[in-house]
């Protein structure tokens, strides 16, 4: 199957203040998106005392979250294409607004879980309609970089969730911290609706061709480079998102041995890692087809390294060898950008919405494999000690990811041969 390369508009119109100023926007959405997302690892110990509740509840409110965004990845993608990034990014941001003013506000497990699910459906239209608008405003040699740099951002946006939260948690408390990111969350969707554009004063206004949703989905995944992206966010951006999102802290100190303390600090430090690895693909890899598969490739295959000596190591890691691991989960959390990089030269400009959503589905669908996995694993192996029964759950990791490597090295993309 051949590549379709679409038309770019003016140069004039590309990479302009104007671009940067479009696109940032959306990333500022996307930045407070992620805070959201995130936020609720942060809150779990006032959580279970705000709402009266156990672990296992805070495990519901995750797991929907989680799936309704999993859910919404594929339709986000098609309003991206059908209604304009501006339109449903702010919506998206309106939704997180109410997400969070529902579950600061609430006292009971309902109105938590109406509350992260808001969150989940606001979060769903961030990322495929940020990426829209690089695709629009920006030439496709430069796609995988602008791609890079939200991954960046939403890294960043991770970051403040973490010790910027607590620490108001701790100085405001329950009430005042989640409904002033509320106020601030419907701010940012004012402007997103002010600022945002669809298309440029000079592009020709002409309308994208107009497609039934089944046979765009069609073409989108006919083509061997969106499959391929699928499978290198399948590897690299699952095994992040588990790890940050639930996993990690039990892991850490039930298994490792770390205090609380110290297990926020090394999660942190898996968050600073994706961070640079956003960084470091964007620069190194974006754009450059032969030399961006190849990375991540490589980073797929470390990544089943790191998570085998997890699994396979007898008893707790030496603090050397666990920091070197959690960077490499990290870093190659971060290189799962650049799936967007090889998706959007696969498919025409007018479906790069769709595809987008495509591709983040395969990451996320991983996530949620993982999850359920280890949380299995650990119910059946709950009468043996938490660093065994923790090698045990993550064993099934490990399988998920070599498959996952396996499926990306099978649907590589020949390209041609890059300037890089």
């Amino acid at each position: 199957m051949t590549r379709t390369v679409p038309s770019a508009p003016p140069r004039s119109t590309r990479g302009s203040r104007t671009a940067w100023l479009v696109w940032g926007v959306g990333a500022a959405c996307y930045f407070a998106a992620m805070f959201h997302r995130a936020s609720l690892g942060v809150a779990a110990p006032a959580a279970l005392e705000r709402f009266s509740a156990g672990p296992a509840v805070l495990a519901v409110f995750s797991a929907l979250q989680m799936g309704v965004y999993l859910a919404l990845q594929v339709p986000a993608g098609v309003l991206a294409d059908r209604l304009g990034p501006r339109k449903v990014i702010s919506g998206g941001m309106l939704a997180l607004a109410l997400g969070s003013a529902v579950f600061g506000i609430s006292g009971s497990v309902l109105g938590g879980v109406a509350g992260r699910m808001l969150i989940g459906f606001g979060d769903a239209f961030m990322f495929t309609n940020v990426l829209r608008l690089a695709a629009h405003w920006f030439p496709p040699a430069r796609y995988g970089q602008v791609a890079a740099i939200t991954g960046l951002i939403g890294g960043l946006g991770q970051v403040l969730s973490t010790v910027p939260l607590a620490a108001a948690l701790h100085g405001f408390g329950w009430v005042p911290t989640f409904v002033g990111a509320a106020g601030l969350t419907l701010a940012l969707a004012a402007v997103a609706a002010g600022v945002i554009r669809e298309r440029t004063d000079e592009r020709p206004a002409t309308a994208p061709p107009r497609e039934r949703i089944g046979a765009s989905l069609r073409a989108v995944v006919a083509q061997r480079g969106t499959r391929h992206a699928f499978w290198v966010h399948f590897v690299l951006m699952a095994q992040f998102v588990a790890l940050t999102t639930l996993w990690g802290q039990p892991w850490l100190t039930e298994a490792q041995g770390r205090s609380r303390t110290e297990a926020g600090s090394l999660l942190l430090l898996a968050v600073v890692a994706f961070i640079v690895g956003s960084l470091v693909a964007g620069q190194f890899a974006a754009g450059r087809p032969l030399r961006r598969d190849r990375y991540a490739l490589a980073m797929s295959a470390t990544v089943v390294v790191a998570w085998a000596v997890l699994a396979g190591w007898p008893g707790a890691l030496p603090t050397p060898l666990l920091v070197a691991a959690l960077a490499v989960i990290g870093i190659a959390g971060g290189a799962a950008m650049l799936a967007f990089d090889g998706a959007r030269l696969a498919n025409a400009e007018h479906r790069s919405g769709t595809a987008s959503g495509v591709v983040n589905m395969g990451g996320f669908t991983a996530a949620v494999l993982i999850q359920l996995l280890v949380g299995g694993v650990l119910q059946a192996t709950s009468s043996l000690p938490g660093p065994v029964a923790y090698r045990w759950a993550f064993l099934p990791v490990v399988l998920l990811l070599l498959l996952g490597t396996v499926a990306q090295g099978l649907s590589r993309v020949r390209a041609a041969p890059d300037r890089g």
